[in-house]
């Protein structure tokens, strides 16, 4: 009897010490700072990146811009998401549809303002001042860059200082952040290069770098819009290809 009870004391004992720890453990971690998480940046981008912020790729946030800020309009998804009532603003530059009250697809991508009347500018600040107060600001939108084959060939990888680029029919990327596989010693060193006829054929020939396209068959003009859509969904698009200018004579 006697061990039976210094058993039931030794168990009680150990349940009270097990307790007492559990409790010192909560109450340390109910003080400790709650971890916050990074809110969500785009930074500087372009129209065309914004646009395919739209909601149809459920791994981006829905985005639109006012007067070239941008704004995460995500938290109201169902207003602005696929098939909802706004989401013809969704990965749109909508000033100009604020202004105007309008819906209408010629004035959605627009910051045409310069014809603008006193009463739709004062909707338009009205507008600006409900975004500022309802959602986070996440960016600004920057022009399209105009580059040349010569100058698209400087951002190749092999300068540090230069972000990575490279084109697909015209449309230029910067895939700084992909540069284990596009840069100079990856799977796909295509950095610095228009490389539509190469990703079409899956090819990895340097000497298919180019946009010679019009005599691919159905599947590789498959593939070529599959890469495309990749692209478009991993990598900020920043400019498009011009002719090269003509050198300058004496």
């Amino acid at each position: 009897d006697d061990f039976a009870t210094m058993d039931f004391l030794v168990l009680i004992l150990v349940g009270v010490v097990i307790g007492l720890v559990l409790l010192v453990f909560w109450q340390a971690s109910s003080a400790s700072t709650p971890i916050e998480v990074a809110k969500f940046k785009v930074g500087e981008i372009t129209l065309e990146t914004l646009s395919t912020y739209s909601g149809y790729d459920y791994t981006k946030p829905i985005l639109v811009a006012v007067n070239r800020v941008v704004y995460d309009v995500t938290k109201h998804a169902h207003k602005f998401g696929p098939g909802k009532e706004l989401h013809m603003y969704a990965g749109q530059e909508i000033s100009r549809a604020l202004a105007k009250g309008s819906r209408e697809k010629e004035d959605l991508g627009s910051g045409q303002l310069h014809d603008l009347g006193a009463e739709q500018v004062e909707r338009l600040q009205a507008a600006v001042t409900e975004m500022n107060s309802d959602y986070d600001v996440v960016g600004e939108i920057v022009d399209m860059k105009e580059i040349s084959l010569e100058d698209l060939g400087k951002h190749s990888g092999h300068d540090p200082s230069r972000p990575m680029y490279l084109s697909i029919l015209g449309t230029v990327y910067d895939i700084t952040r992909g540069k284990n596989f596009y840069g100079p010693d990856g799977m796909y060193p295509f950095a610095g290069k228009e490389c539509a006829r190469a990703l079409a054929l899956m090819s990895t020939d340097l000497a298919d770098c180019n946009d010679n396209v019009s005599d691919l068959q159905y599947m590789e003009r498959e593939n070529l819009r599959e890469w495309q859509a990749k692209f478009n969904s991993k990598y900020p698009i920043v400019g498009r290809i011009v002719p090269t200018p003509p050198a300058k004579t004496e």
